[in-house]
């Protein structure tokens, strides 16, 4: 099983490899104006052309997957998220390069495009699942707690944002039996959102 081929998908969302013709869904969505609010700076700039040149350069390797999100309800955008630092040696990956526009936020779509890349990496074999989070970004933080992730430490001054600002960024993780209890409570809140 490979990350990406098929792309993750579950009832809720559908997720595609990034390509150039994804380019004009993001120009026309909300991302360029709040993305950079966490984005780290990348090496290409920090307009939404360079963030997307960058991610179709890196994905040629075996280390960066970039998806564009869809919601399977309506076939609208939902959002970029990618598999990063993925070491298939060592069975470990990490998942970044989250955004999700407003008007999803608080819906099934969140919690059920984490689970979609829970699925896959646990289908793929993969036992170690990293996050790493700006220490500002709470909001983040508190939803990565409330599915199980264990926080490792701070790595203080890592990283420079696009807007300028340098961060402490919190690790956290999930590993082997984790990932699995952390799949239920994405399963869970999926249905609860639905229900409501």
């Amino acid at each position: 099983m490979y990350l990406n081929a098929p792309p993750p998908e579950n009832d809720v969302v559908r997720l595609e490899n990034l390509s150039e013709t994804h380019r004009s869904d993001l120009q026309d969505s909300s991302v360029a104006a709040s993305m950079w609010e966490w984005m780290p700076v990348i090496p290409t700039g920090t307009s939404l052309d360079a963030y997307i040149d960058y991610c179709l350069a890196e994905m040629r390797g075996d280390s960066f997957y970039p998806f564009v999100v869809y919601r399977k309800s309506d076939n609208s955008f939902a959002g970029l998220v990618a598999y990063e630092r993925v070491s298939r040696t060592h069975r470990r990956l990490g998942v970044g390069f989250l955004w999700h526009p407003e008007h999803v936020r608080g819906t099934d779509v969140v919690p059920a495009t984490q689970l979609a890349l829970l699925e896959r990496a646990v289908q793929a074999r993969f036992q170690r699942i990293s996050y790493y989070i700006p220490e500002e970004n709470e909001r983040a933080l508190r939803a990565f707690d409330r599915i199980g992730a264990r926080r490792e430490g701070v790595i203080r001054h890592y990283m420079r944002a696009a807007n300028g600002t340098w961060s402490n960024v919190v690790v956290l993780s999930l590993i082997t039996d984790e990932i699995k209890a952390a799949m239920d409570v994405l399963g869970d809140r999926v249905r609860q959102l639905q229900l409501a």
